[in-house]
């Protein structure tokens, strides 16, 4: 369903844990934090076929996801948001089973 991406942009975590420096710790607990909440957002969307809701919360997860270089999780809310403006069920369903693996790994890389 989704491109075979990297899970992490190595540069991208490494421009950020520069950036950020002591506080890169509270940067990936914040991330990590919302990104459950994400999660649960979504699947309440689908399961009320909020389809508007749920390619507005697609498309905010991915800038998220994009920012903190998950890149295979960015790629899958992409298609997220797709599956959302053509109210393809069967499609959004998929997608948001695979994210929270997804998102573990990325966690793990963190």
């Amino acid at each position: 369903m989704t491109n075979r991406l990297p899970d992490v942009d190595t540069d991208v975590l490494a421009a950020l844990h520069d950036l950020m420096q002591d506080d890169f710790p509270l940067l990936v607990d914040t991330f990590t934090a919302d990104a459950a909440h994400r999660l649960e957002q979504l699947q309440r969307h689908l399961y009320a076929a909020e389809w508007q809701g749920l390619r507005h919360s697609a498309h905010s997860f991915k800038g998220s996801c994009g920012n903190m270089g998950a890149l295979a999780l960015q790629q899958a809310c992409l298609q997220l948001e797709h599956a959302a403006e053509q109210a393809d069920a069967e499609q959004a369903a998929a997608l948001i089973e695979q994210l929270p693996a997804m998102l573990q790994r990325v966690i793990d890389r963190l």
